[in-house]
């Protein structure tokens, strides 16, 4: 079974909030996050789980053939996307231009 489907996710199922160049292993510094490999039906990926107070699970996702290079942070799909941004920019330290794609409201 994939790592990335034994996440149980309260609302069913996740969505993306946040991509950003820095890496799976530059984002889980000084967390206790678990970093695996993987693969699903797109890509080979580089991926990690933590949990963050007041969000819950958060999957780190480096798909090996993006093209931009992107890490896609997602959450429950319960969660805010605006909320969720700011947890996530917070908890990982990311600055503006850290963030090169953000989820809408």
């Amino acid at each position: 079974m994939s790592k990335q489907s034994g996440i149980a996710w309260p609302g069913g199922d996740c969505k993306p909030i946040i991509a950003t160049l820095r890496t799976p292993v530059e984002l889980i510094v000084d967390t206790d996050a678990t970093i695996f490999r993987d693969n699903d039906d797109l890509d080979w990926f580089e991926g990690g789980y933590v949990q963050i107070d007041g969000l819950g699970t958060v999957l780190i996702m480096k798909h090996d053939n993006n093209p931009s290079g992107l890490t896609a942070l997602y959450v429950d799909i319960s969660c805010a996307a605006n909320s969720a941004a700011t947890l996530l920019v917070q908890f990982f330290r990311l600055s503006p231009e850290d963030v090169k794609w953000q989820a809408k409201a």
